[in-house]
């Protein structure tokens, strides 16, 4: 579901998956998981990119909380956002308030 929603897991993560990992990966991509049915791999197929699910439910100025979502849900830990680095973000700034922890 998340490869779905926010793109394919980075290729050099999948390589250093080691031999406990098998029966999540197969041929260097994420496999299905035991158990999952055609009913939900269809569920998770229909799901549209994260972009695409929050225009679904705000108006056109969701740029801000687009980027905010897509740097806090990175799966390179190195490039995640912090949560101080979050709350400096535009979407949460743009009208000069600044939250702070």
């Amino acid at each position: 579901m998340m490869e779905r929603v926010l793109g394919p897991l980075p290729r050099h993560m999948l390589e250093r998956a080691d031999q406990h990992a098998d029966k999540y990966i197969r041929r260097g991509r994420l496999n299905w998981p035991e158990g999952a049915t055609r009913e939900s791999i269809r569920a998770v197929l229909k799901l549209p990119r994260l972009q695409n699910l929050v225009m679904q439910h705000v108006d056109h100025s969701a740029g801000d909380f687009i980027d905010l979502l897509k740097r806090l849900l990175a799966y390179e830990p190195s490039a995640r956002m912090t949560a101080e680095e979050a709350l400096s973000h535009g979407f949460f700034t743009r009208h000069g308030n600044r939250l702070s922890l």
